[in-house]
């Protein structure tokens, strides 16, 4: 497999802003088509009271500021800020996470609606079950994209409470190891952990890092020469990156529902590489105010980083826990894609050994895909990227997944 490695300029990389927004005017929780609401038009609602449950199993929604619903339908739920941070329970209490029991940890995560951070993946009380056989836990600090360094930045921050949590995962589950696995050119980082290192029954693993290897399916395969159906759970081992760890955190030694995270602005538009904690259901654009952005044709702006990100209206675009970064870039045309010459750089590139031009033939074809394993593929548009045709292969990739499914 051909290593895509990306530069990045110094300019944005050494330029860090931490920033509060923590008033916005309203907040719109999503509900898709999975969750019921609890609450209706005209209701108010405290800071932290339970809005919606999903139809399956009651996984909880909570509301991220106090105030009075103005909308709500099938698609989501619109809370107006009164700006007050009412809460019902307003003792803030310390717990020992010492004391926490398998089942009481994947319950009190079940009952707080901790979600993954920027992963729509296997929720955190489903990865911490009781009774389960563990072996791994893997402290994901790799960056997914080129400019995107939100997973270090936490790590520096908030190293005294990931190493709390850590510990206590690693006597209350007994895990046979635990990585944490950093990029070899954060220098400062690395010195500051390898005294952790020394001190805890951690192994701090430092790799060059090159596009894709922030993958959950492509960092295991690359760590521990291990591939999953689903979930790395099959093979014994939790994969958390450190937003969701600081998260789950939070949720164990006060009891609160997750209503913050931190986002990362980042790109060549931008004065500053910033990140901001923020209410989750805040709307893009008040943050893009305080930023002092301005929209222009010439600038790209997207939800994610330069390889993986859609480009997003700010009008309608909603800080969710999905969403850990927006990037934007000076506006380049696009060129018209043309034939495929079968050079086969997609297939050298692909970090996880698929054959993505293979794919696009056989759905063309409406050939039978199984063969071709897609659920391997970590979304990660390299093969895109690559083509010398601008053939949009991801985009094949994708409609095979969702036949597939």
């Amino acid at each position: 497999m051909q290593k895509i490695k990306i530069e990045e300029p110094k300019k944005i990389e050494n330029l860090n802003n931490l920033i509060l927004f923590d008033r916005p005017s309203q907040i719109y929780i999503s509900l898709a088509t999975n969750y019921l609401p609890l609450i209706k038009k005209g209701d108010y609602v405290y800071q932290e009271e339970k809005i919606a449950i999903r139809k399956k199993d009651h996984f909880p929604l909570f509301s991220t500021i106090s105030g009075i619903v103005t909308n709500i339908d099938a698609k989501g739920i619109t809370i107006k800020n009164d700006f007050k941070n009412r809460v019902r329970i307003e003792e803030i209490k310390e717990y020992d996470l010492k004391e926490y029991s398998q089942e009481e940890i994947s319950k009190h995560l079940f009952e707080l609606g901790i979600q993954n951070i920027g992963d729509p993946d296997t929720e955190p009380y489903q990865k911490l079950k009781p009774h389960q056989i563990y072996k791994t836990l893997i402290i994901n600090a790799l960056q997914k994209e080129p400019y995107i360094s939100l997973e270090s930045f936490e790590l520096k921050m908030e190293r005294k409470q990931l190493l709390e949590i850590i510990e206590v995962f690693i006597d209350t589950y007994n895990f046979m190891e635990v990585y944490i696995v950093v990029p070899n050119n954060q220098k400062l980082l690395l010195e500051e952990w390898e005294q952790c290192e020394k001190d805890h029954k951690i192994k701090l693993i430092e790799m060059e890092e090159y596009y894709a290897l922030g993958h959950n399916r492509k960092l295991l395969a690359e760590l521990k020469g291990m591939y999953y159906q689903k979930d790395p759970i099959e093979k014994g081992t939790v994969i958390l990156n450190v937003s969701t760890l600081c998260s789950i955190y939070q949720a164990l030694k006060y009891r609160r529902p997750q209503i913050k995270m931190l986002v990362q602005f980042t790109g060549d538009m931008w004065k500053k590489n910033s990140y901001i904690e923020v209410r989750i259901g805040t709307y893009l654009k008040e943050i893009l105010e305080q930023l002092e952005f301005k929209r222009t044709k010439e600038i790209l702006l997207l939800q994610g980083g330069l390889l993986q990100g859609e480009p997003q209206n700010p009008d309608h675009t909603i800080i969710s826990v999905n969403t850990k970064t927006f990037s934007a870039w000076k506006n380049i045309k696009e060129n018209k894609p043309t034939s495929c010459t079968r050079c086969g750089k997609c297939i050298e590139s692909c970090p996880m050994h698929l054959n993505p031009v293979l794919i696009m033939d056989a759905l063309s074809k409406q050939k039978k895909i199984k063969r071709f394993h897609l659920e391997q593929c970590i979304d990660c548009k390299l093969c895109s990227f690559v083509c010398p045709s601008m053939i949009p292969l991801h985009d094949f990739i994708k409609e095979g997944k969702e036949k597939n499914q």
